[in-house]
């Protein structure tokens, strides 16, 4: 624990230049260091995108001016949508930045589009993200969802769409908009949440958003941490290489992109909303037979570091038990390791503090694929 935590270091300077600056200037936002521009790979055919309409939905409610990991979810949000946008090669798919819950000074509509929809351009995508400030006002989720039907209502090919919220302060009809949005565009939708902050409500609203669609899945926000874990993520939501159409991705990068399970302080009984993540991999696991998976169990630093390695050991396999018990998966498809204390995700300040923003992302198991 006595390393210094790089990803965690690197996305601070990314915010510090993100809340400094008067406008989001595209060398301002984020460092080269936390960018790997996938231009060169798209140039050279090594990526083809098999979407044809993508939207991105930004949460500006007044709840996203609340403090996380020591910066607003606000411009946590803003520093993710960038970072995309910097990461992304010039794809011809029809694209729009959608927010919802302004400030009046803003924005009287529930929901307004800030960019788009036109050709994906970075450069508008960038000046439209600038715009989107300050924060305030309720959380109409479920009317920004509705507006993107018509937003697509012009596309008919593949189609994705990207929500970036911490998921407060809202009731069950966002879902109810997602599956309604679902309905009328079929399997040519794929719904990905990304959730800002550590609200558990809020997280489970925003998996169940992205359970709508059989492609989609949730990520946290200050978990894509660096350029490699970015360009999986837009890798994994925008290409594949076979060309064989939305929610094919490749497994590898489905399968680790599908969410870390996390843990209450020293215990590795999994909990109801965890038990709905594992719900989402047993269904890619089914789909994807030849893959094998390691399951890794991590824990926090709080506690001895022999305590910490049998705990993590009881974290993994919980988790298998779980896959094999509920999925019917055979067992010679897992194997388990733990890890203790030894892997953080983020270097803990202060190890006592059993429920600070590090310690929760600490107490977790991830899954990796075996080789073959």
């Amino acid at each position: 624990m006595k390393t210094s935590s790089i990803p965690l270091l690197i996305l601070s300077i990314c915010l510090l230049f993100l809340t400094s600056c008067t406008s989001l200037k595209t060398a301002q936002i984020v460092p080269e260091s936390m960018i790997k521009d996938l231009t060169p790979a798209f140039n050279a055919g090594d990526l083809n995108s098999t979407v044809d309409g993508l939207i991105i939905l930004m949460d500006a409610s007044s709840s996203m001016g609340e403090t996380h990991l020591e910066y607003s979810k606000f411009d946590v949000a803003k520093a993710f949508i960038a970072r995309m946008n910097k990461t992304m090669p010039p794809i011809s798919t029809v694209s729009g930045l959608r927010t919802f819950g302004h400030a009046q000074v803003l924005s009287r509509q529930n929901t307004s589009l800030f960019y788009g929809m036109a050709p994906y351009s970075r450069a508008e995508m960038d000046k439209g993200l600038s715009a989107v400030t300050p924060w305030g006002g309720p959380t109409p989720m479920s009317d920004a969802i509705t507006a993107v039907n018509e937003d697509f209502a012009n596309i008919a090919g593949n189609k994705v769409l990207i929500i970036v919220s911490d998921g407060k302060d809202l009731d069950e009809k966002p879902i109810i908009a997602a599956q309604k949005l679902q309905a009328e565009m079929g399997q040519k939708l794929c719904i990905y949440t990304v959730l800002v902050g550590e609200d558990s409500k809020g997280k489970t609203l925003l998996e169940k958003i992205a359970a709508v669609s059989q492609c989609g899945h949730m990520v946290l926000a200050h978990e894509i941490n660096s350029a490699e874990s970015m360009v999986d993520y837009v890798t994994d939501v925008l290409f594949n290489k076979e060309d064989q159409g939305l929610g094919y991705h490749k497994a590898e990068l489905l399968i680790k992109s599908l969410g870390k399970i996390h843990f209450d302080f020293d215990e590795s009984i999994l909990t109801d909303s965890e038990k709905y993540i594992l719900n989402q991999h047993i269904k890619k696991l089914i789909n994807t037979p030849e893959i094998k998976i390691i399951i890794q169990g991590h824990t926090s630093a709080k506690g001895t570091e022999a305590y910490n390695q049998i705990l993590s050991e009881k974290r993994a396999l919980a988790v298998k038990k779980y896959l094999i018990n509920i999925g019917n998966i055979s067992s010679g498809r897992f194997s388990t390791i733990g890890f203790g204390e030894k892997k953080p995700l983020i270097i803990e300040s202060n190890p006592e503090n059993i429920n600070s923003a590090e310690a929760i992302s600490n107490r977790r198991v991830v899954f990796d694929i075996a080789e073959h």
